[in-house]
């Protein structure tokens, strides 16, 4: 928690200077921190020998699904959003979804995390 707490407090504070400023720079600063502290987390269950539990991967996945659709209201709704702040949460938004997507393929394999999707829909198929 100390290193989420360090990473997410500094990522959020240079995203919300980015959107205030118009600063392209320090927006996507504040994605790449996020970044880094999911890669710091993803080190810390190495060394520790555990993966995600089941509540870690609803909150963060509940946390992006907030900030998107934050995101997403304020483009359609605000009428201070230029194109800086629209690349600015596209790119991030897209960078944090990849770095997503390649922890599982790189923990799972290719193959792996395609057979993850596909059981989970097996299983619903069955019901």
């Amino acid at each position: 928690m100390t290193g989420w707490a360090f990473f997410v407090s500094f990522g959020i504070c240079l995203i919300l200077s980015g959107f205030a400023e118009d600063s392209l720079i320090a927006g996507l600063s504040g994605f790449a921190v996020i970044v880094a502290g999911f890669v710091a987390h993803i080190i810390l269950n190495r060394i520790y020998g555990v993966g995600f539990s089941q509540a870690q991967i609803a909150l963060g996945l509940g946390a992006f699904a907030v900030g998107v659709f934050c995101f997403i209201a304020s483009l359609l709704f605000g009428d201070g959003f230029g194109e800086a702040d629209v690349a600015i949460g596209l790119v991030g938004f897209s960078g944090v979804a990849a770095a997503f997507v390649t922890y599982i393929v790189i923990n799972y394999g290719v193959r792996g995390s395609y057979q993850m999707v596909y059981r989970l829909h097996a299983e619903e198929r069955r019901r």
